[in-house]
């Protein structure tokens, strides 16, 4: 899996260099800097719903459906391939367990599990407002138990992946909205999440 991530990522650094020496006199994209600077510092904030798609060993019904919530801190140049840092917080999964039977007598249990995001992520416009993003890194996977009126938290990290698709128009001046569709995959604990979410950009800092 960490051979296929690395050669996903390598594969879209190639497609990059191909695609800009190919359209270099291309109109510049959307969202790239105005043309009296050179670069930008692009804040992207987004929140929507997730859904847990991974079988759950456990005989029980689980709640997939959740909330997440992302922002990506981006460098936009002329050039069409962007670099930049993500992180968020997003809900895997939850269930609750009502007066189940145990050696210690009759309690009420629960779980969820949640994950922050820490990727390092590549974007490139593909086609007018589109563009794709992928990212490798890992996850901080937050396990937070109750039972007998006591909590356990748990967290441990977890190599990992993202692919995206975003479209988005601009409002005003420099700012944008749209939606994102995304792919959160923690394969290390074999987790994985599709998010749907709304999103804003703006330039932090421009030079």
């Amino acid at each position: 899996m960490r051979v296929s991530i690395s050669l996903l990522v390598a594969l879209i650094l190639a497609a990059a260099a191909v695609h800009g020496q190919e359209h270099a006199t291309e109109p510049r994209p959307a969202s790239a800097p105005p043309r009296d600077t050179t670069a930008a510092l692009v804040l992207s904030l987004g929140g929507g719903a997730s859904r847990y798609v991974m079988p759950h060993d456990a005989r029980l019904d689980i709640d997939r459906e959740g909330a997440a919530y992302m922002f990506r801190l981006c460098l936009h140049t002329s050039r069409r391939l962007r670099a930049g840092v993500e992180s968020g917080w997003t809900l895997f999964y939850s269930y609750e367990l009502n007066d189940v039977e145990t050696s210690f007598g009759h309690t009420d249990a629960g779980l969820t599990l949640s994950a922050i995001p820490v990727l390092a992520v590549f974007s490139m416009p593909v086609f007018g407002s589109l563009t794709v993003h992928a990212g490798t890194g890992g996850y901080f996977v937050r396990s937070h138990a109750t039972s007998f009126g006591e909590t356990v938290d748990v967290v441990r990290f977890a190599q990992g992946w993202m692919a995206a698709l975003s479209w988005d128009v601009g409002v005003f001046r420099q700012t944008r909205v749209g939606a994102e569709l995304k792919w959160y995959g923690a394969t290390e604990f074999d987790d994985g999440v599709v998010l749907l979410q709304l999103r804003m950009s703006f330039p932090l800092l421009t030079w």
